[in-house]
């Protein structure tokens, strides 16, 4: 594969792939995700030869176990092209995402993660929270976090 390019981009690019990867089954709207368009909010799409092959979006947002996490960022709407999974973008793009969280001081990255994908983010050391449940529609999830350190530490 060629080489590829993470940068930043509007929350209305990563839809697509959003859609097709995530919610192949539900309309349009459902990969419009509540702060999409929050001014803290970092969208990212990871591009090979122009083409954009993976999406992840890192949002402001304490976890559901923490009362006052204001340095918690959460990953939401990851997704690589099928066909395109396993060969290290989505560890890039989390990669960059954890990066952004770090340069703005974040202390820990979380994630609804799905049960198939839980073995990823335990290889990248994240850790699941409780009992899996279910997103109605969507499937099995776990409650996933990582705490972040800043470089050099």
């Amino acid at each position: 594969m060629s080489p590829s390019e993470i940068r930043r981009i509007p929350a209305a690019e990563t839809r697509g792939l959003r859609r097709a990867v995530l919610r192949p089954h539900q309309p349009p709207e459902a990969v419009v995700y509540p702060g999409d368009d929050d001014p803290d909010t970092v969208h990212l799409g990871l591009y090979s030869e122009g083409r954009l092959l993976g999406v992840a979006s890192i949002y402001r947002e304490p976890p559901p176990y923490a009362l006052k996490a204001i340095t918690a960022w959460r990953l939401r709407g990851m997704a690589v092209e099928h066909g395109r999974q396993g060969q290290g973008l989505g560890a890039a793009l989390l990669k960059a995402c954890m990066e952004h969280a770090v340069t703005q001081k974040g202390t820990q990255v979380w994630c609804n993660a799905r049960s198939t994908a839980s073995g990823f983010y335990r290889s990248l050391g994240f850790i699941q929270h409780g009992e899996p449940f279910e997103l109605p529609g969507i499937g099995p999830h776990h409650l996933m976090s990582r705490e972040l350190r800043e470089p050099g530490r």
